[in-house]
């Protein structure tokens, strides 16, 4: 994963406009959270000349850019939890219902069919790469 996405993932982390699911570790967009905050920091971390942002080189507009990127193909709930949900939903007595899931491959947000992740899911499996 390149660097400029992790930084913009961390600041992203750092002001929970981004959250990782304590069980499953994808992350997701806390949209309660107003991310204003991450381009704030941002745009201070760039002007004070912080090394955590020497990537950008002064370019304020290329991090805040790449932060609203992030965000926009980040999902707002983690996608395990929420297949897990659509799944404890179903009516008790609904057996056709839990005979059509059968068999059936969930596909994790950014996966394709065959199991091969995107290029947004790529970059947004960030686990351990920030800690």
């Amino acid at each position: 994963m390149e660097k400029k996405r992790l930084i913009a993932i961390g600041i992203a982390l750092q002001t929970q406009v981004l959250k990782t699911c304590p069980v499953h570790r994808h992350l997701y967009f806390d949209d309660d959270v107003n991310p204003a905050g991450a381009f704030a920091l941002a745009i201070d971390l760039v002007r004070k000349h912080k090394p955590y942002v020497e990537e950008f080189h002064d370019d304020e507009h290329e991090l805040t850019d790449l932060i609203s990127d992030t965000l926009g193909i980040t999902p707002s709930v983690c996608p395990e939890c929420q297949s897990s949900v659509k799944l404890n939903s179903l009516p008790d007595g609904s057996r056709f219902s839990e005979r059509a899931l059968e068999g059936r491959q969930i596909v994790r947000f950014g996966q394709h069919q065959n199991g091969a992740q995107s290029p947004a899911q790529q970059e947004l499996d960030v686990e351990g790469a920030i800690a």
